[in-house]
């Protein structure tokens, strides 16, 4: 091979080389540039949406400070006082958002790590910010929507007036006819609830009138506030009536019940009387004395009773008994013996939970936290009740749910009864919302027109509408 060929084939060879290093140089060159042109049009999306999300929620805040202004100027600084902070953290959110779409676009360059990041925080932000502003526009219509149907509720509250004051004459006959049946103890819930309801009435019609002294002046919230008022005092005095119709029915069926209970005790003395005298010694002669004092205690027919006490009392002393005896029967004497009473015994307790279920209920703040403990252990005692499969430890449960609900129910009404003297659990008046009655069963009350009207002038906070009722002094 002469000299010529070997540079011939030299030559080629570098020319293939040059070529392959251009063809692969050309291929890398395309590849990064095809990457770089992703990333910049990723990068230009963000940022499009970055902005518009800015933009967007940028005019949102602009429109909720006018509407805020506007909302102020129609229901006051008092009733739209919680909207404000909703715009002031919106804007906070949107200020940090500005401030990375600063850093995005001034003259320090950026990674494209960080922008995309940064981009990404903007429309979080945004969308956060819009949530918020959502949340006060919802609060602004419903301000809005009330306040102004504050006429219509007038109209109306003037019509529920007249009907329940047409009622208030049959209650006090009610009243009158049921004091020859029952003892002034057992009337005490509902004694005075009419005379209740008559001032709660008169004091819905003083309501109404400076509801609309406060619409003529422009003051749409205190009108609001007037009329809400006005219309609260209704349900309340409307609630004491139906009180007072309830009472009999509710009064008839606890004196079912206490004469089913007289019977189950006869025949429970006469079982454990029936016990060897060396069984009965001690507890169950103790128990056996006791149950035969509260049926003696029992007023004779005819003559004022109270059922619920009675029906307590002999209850409790029938519980006694079963307890003193418990101890001294034979396993399955016990389990029939206690499968026949496990359905009047958790009858009884369901109805004495749903009673003092109902007093919680309706009457809610002046209720303190020893009675609403005694509800919620007897509810839990009656559970257990139901899902107990010995009929011995159902009954026991059963008994027990119904003793803690009566106890739940004399510590609501002694905390009703307090309410009226300025205490409160939750700072404020937070009374029954449909109105009281005897009872959801006869083992408690509800409905006590006893300081209901001063619970309604205590939990009100009106502004200077009380001004506009005159003097109070004869309430």
């Amino acid at each position: 091979m002469d000299a010529g060929q070997i540079v011939g084939i030299v030559t080629g060879v570098v020319i293939a080389a040059v070529a392959a290093i251009a063809v692969v140089a050309v291929w890398l060159r395309r590849r990064r540039t095809a990457r770089e042109r992703a990333v910049s049009d990723e990068l230009e999306r963000l940022g499009t949406a970055a902005g518009s999300a800015l933009v967007r929620a940028d005019e949102r805040a602009r429109l909720a400070e006018d509407e805020l202004s506007f909302a102020v100027a129609e229901l006051g600084e008092r009733d739209t006082a919680d909207l404000a902070p909703l715009l002031r953290r919106a804007r906070e959110r949107l200020g940090e958002a500005f401030h990375l779409h600063q850093l995005l676009h001034d003259h320090v360059p950026d990674t494209e790590e960080q922008r995309r990041e940064w981009f990404s925080r903007v429309v979080d932000l945004c969308r956060s910010a819009d949530g918020l502003l959502d949340e006060l526009d919802s609060g602004l219509s419903a301000r809005r929507t009330t306040v102004r149907a504050t006429p219509e509720v007038l109209e109306r509250v003037d019509g529920e007036v007249t009907k329940v004051r047409a009622r208030i004459a049959d209650a006090h006959d009610d009243v009158a006819r049921l004091r020859a049946s029952y003892s002034d103890n057992a009337l005490r819930p509902v004694a005075d609830n009419p005379e209740q309801a008559e001032r709660l009435l008169e004091f819905a019609s003083r309501s109404t009138a400076a509801a609309r002294r406060r619409l003529a002046a422009q003051q749409t919230g205190e009108a609001g506030a007037a009329a809400r008022a006005a219309e609260e005092s209704v349900r309340r005095a409307e609630g004491l009536l139906v009180a007072v119709a309830d009472f009999e029915s509710e009064a008839l069926r606890a004196e079912a019940a206490l004469g089913a209970m007289v019977a189950e005790s006869r025949t429970e003395l006469a079982q454990a009387r029936a016990l060897p005298a060396p069984q009965r010694a001690g507890r169950v002669d103790t128990a056996i004395a006791a149950l035969e004092d509260s049926l003696a205690a029992l007023p004779a027919p005819g003559a004022p009773a109270d059922p619920v006490a009675s029906l307590s009392r002999v209850r409790e002393a029938n519980t006694a008994l079963d307890d003193a005896v418990a101890d001294q029967v034979e396993r399955d004497q016990r389990q029939r013996r206690m499968s026949a009473q496990l359905a009047p015994a958790l009858d009884d307790a369901e109805r004495q939970v749903a009673a003092a279920r109902a007093v919680v209920d309706d009457y809610r703040a002046p209720v303190g936290p020893d009675a609403r403990t005694r509800l919620a252990e007897a509810e839990r005692e009656l559970t257990a009740a139901r899902a107990e499969h010995d009929p011995e430890r159902a009954v026991a449960a059963a008994r027990r749910a119904a003793a803690l609900a009566a106890e739940a129910a004399t510590l609501a009404h002694r905390d009703i009864a307090r309410g009226g003297h300025g205490q409160r659990w939750d700072g404020g008046w937070n009374g029954p919302r449909q109105g009281g009655g005897y009872g959801g069963g006869y083992g408690g009350r509800r409905g006590s027109g006893s300081d209901v009207f001063g619970a309604v002038l205590g939990g009100m906070v009106l502004g200077g509408i009380l001004d506009d009722l005159g003097d109070l002094g004869d309430f």
